[in-house]
């Protein structure tokens, strides 16, 4: 198999494989931090954690406070999915709860889309 050089690919195609690897998994997203300082620099602006998938995440660990915050200020669908689902039915506030799942059913994220109609139902 031949070597590919993907620290010679430009800064905006980089970043969008970094953002892919984000998409699909935080364990890749941490062999991409490590593979080199570039690559660890790409990984490490915010941008990325827009793409992150919180709920891909084994329950077990625990997610630092500040993770969830960078990715719920990085306007995360599956961030606000979870703020949403947890101010409607946690907390009973209905209005807010169904505001930040429509954003994130907005966004395209599919258990938003399914959980806001479901709500909207309900409600």
């Amino acid at each position: 198999m031949e070597y590919f050089p993907l620290l010679e690919l430009p800064e905006d195609i980089k970043a969008l494989v970094v953002e892919g690897v984000a998409r699909n998994s935080i364990l890749d997203l941490f062999f991409v931090r490590e593979s080199s300082k570039r690559m660890k620099a790409l990984a490490d602006r915010c941008s990325v954690y827009h793409f992150f998938d919180v709920l891909s995440v084994p329950w077990d660990l625990d997610m630092p406070s500040q993770f969830l915050k960078t990715c719920y200020e990085e306007r995360n669908p599956s961030t606000i999915y979870l703020e949403g689902a947890q101010f409607f039915f946690s907390w009973c506030f209905k209005e807010e709860g169904l505001y930040l799942l429509k954003q994130a059913a907005d966004a395209g994220y599919e258990l938003a889309v399914f959980l806001h109609a479901i709500t909207r139902v309900i409600y």
